[in-house]
């Protein structure tokens, strides 16, 4: 973590020109969206992008390891994706337990529990005996602990960044999730042979050096507790290690407090039009996806012969594409919006979806091209190429995706990226128990043609938002309103 690091997310927030404009013209007051010094906001996005690259590692640096944890643990091929399968699943659901209650009372609290939880459970991991039911277990702790941090990654980035050039600074936090698919299949080399308890032994010590960064220098962005960051303009940049901020700002309707959590907030706000549309096409893409990558090490393995240290080294070539299209498509959203305000144009949350089509179409085809070249045994690099185009396109809609749930309503943005994220992930986890009967049953090439003719429902759900997602959210505001 060094200084040129936070100096470079600073010269990005610096180079918008238009920032404190479109400020004043979102809130209709002199003040900028956030008072927190520059420099120091790229510290903030670098910690909880360095955060959220925790979960993403757990998981992918596991997956290059299933053929030999298979014969660890003395299970079926289907049995040890079930692993997978189990993580992804509460990967799903936990986000919303810890996003409803970040959006209440406090963003750092919940960083440090979960981190602590993710740490234990890598600990354990490392030194219990082989048994397939305690790692199960094991795994649903894991993902427990680390499925946090993107929700409250994103609300993080929400207090702190306007919307209107919030894009770009999403795709940079999700450069920390991204890196998992990358960096994860190089870690599990550590594990190859009789070393694979050291794959969670460097987990459990990464996680403790993220807890130690966040205790000490990653200060409370909610706003309804300490409003635009004012209190923060003259203080250090150490905070005092404390479990828990207490409210510092009076209350102001210009940063109202969330309603407390509950079952049946977290209902309607399942049932808000805008969010399950989005969540569901993030969702769809993502099973495709995440097929793909639990397919990826077999593949290159049984019918490539690559070793076990080829295969983690060629997961960067599938982990590089997520990165290169989240960076460009947060780009492009933010520029999309810029010019519309600099053309004088109305600028609508819904209009970020207009990109979307473009990566839907890339990932198809990589989706397509990457069956049907396993199927007929082209050359390898042919199936670098297709997992390129089909990670690209699929990050390139997920960036606009989750700037999107930190927009559509107010006071719940970690709430919302939660409920996306669920999606995303109960499709994942269907995805990885699956993939292998329809691969035997279907052959690779009709088997991923099935996954990418799946898009054509994220298609009509980009077009039904932009059609009708607008009157929803108008409808939400006037409902909120009046409830009030």
């Amino acid at each position: 973590m060094t200084s040129k690091t936070y100096d470079n997310i600073a010269v990005v927030l610096e180079s918008s020109k238009d920032d404190v404009d479109v400020e004043k013209q979102e809130l209709g007051v002199a003040d900028q969206y956030s008072q927190i010094p520059k420099r120091r906001r790229g510290l903030i996005i670098f910690i909880v992008t360095l955060a959220g690259f925790l979960g993403p590692l757990a998981g992918n640096i596991y997956i290059p390891l299933l053929p030999l944890f298979q014969d660890i643990y003395h299970v079926s091929a289907i049995s040890i994706n079930g692993t997978v399968s189990i993580f992804m699943v509460t990967f799903a659901f936990a986000p919303l337990i810890w996003a409803s209650w970040a959006d209440f009372g406090g963003r750092k609290f919940l960083y440090l529990i979960s981190i602590l939880i993710f740490i234990l459970a890598n600990i354990l991991l490392a030194t219990v005996p082989t048994k397939i039911g305690a790692l199960y277990f094991l795994r649903i702790v894991q993902a427990f602990g680390a499925s946090s941090v993107m929700s409250l990654g994103a609300g993080t980035v929400s207090d702190i960044i306007p919307p209107k050039n919030r894009g770009k600074f999403i795709s940079i936090f999700m450069i920390g999730p991204q890196l998992g698919p990358i960096i994860g299949p190089l870690f599990s080399s550590i594990g190859i042979e009789d070393r694979w308890r050291w794959v969670f032994g460097f987990l459990a010590i990464l996680g403790f050096l993220v807890f130690l960064i966040i205790l000490f220098l990653l200060p409370e962005t909610l706003r309804c507790l300490v409003g635009d960051g004012s209190v923060y303009q003259n203080s250090s940049w150490f905070t005092c290690p404390q479990w828990k901020q207490e409210k510092i700002i009076p209350d102001s309707p210009k940063f109202p407090k969330p309603p407390k959590p509950s079952v049946k907030l977290l209902l309607k706000s399942l049932k808000y039009k805008p969010v399950l549309l989005c969540s569901l096409n993030g969702g769809i893409l993502f099973a495709a996806f995440y097929g793909l990558s639990v397919s990826f090490s077999r593949i290159l393995k049984n019918n490539y012969g690559f070793s076990e240290l080829h295969v983690s080294l060629s997961f960067m070539c599938p982990g590089a594409s997520l990165v290169a299209g989240s960076l460009a498509g947060g780009w492009f959203s933010d520029r999309m919006c810029q010019r519309r305000i600099k053309n004088s144009q109305n600028v609508l949350p819904e209009h970020r979806f207009s990109l979307q089509l473009i990566g839907i179409l890339v990932s198809m085809c990589g989706m397509v091209g990457y069956g049907w070249c396993i199927q007929r045994h082209n050359h390898v690099l042919a199936i670098f190429i297709f997992a390129f185009l089909s990670g690209f396109g699929m990050t390139w809609v997920f960036v606009s995706n989750t700037t999107y749930l930190t927009e559509c309503s107010d006071g719940q943005p970690a709430t919302n990226v939660a409920i996306g994220n669920m999606m995303r992930n109960l499709a994942a986890a269907v995805s990885s128990v699956i993939i292998e009967p329809l691969i035997e049953k279907m052959g690779y090439g009709w088997c991923f043609t099935g996954f990418a003719f799946t898009y054509i429902i994220g298609i009509v759900l980009v077009i039904i938002l932009l059609k009708y997602g607008p009157k929803w959210r108008e409808q939400y505001i006037q409902n909120k309103r009046t409830s009030k």
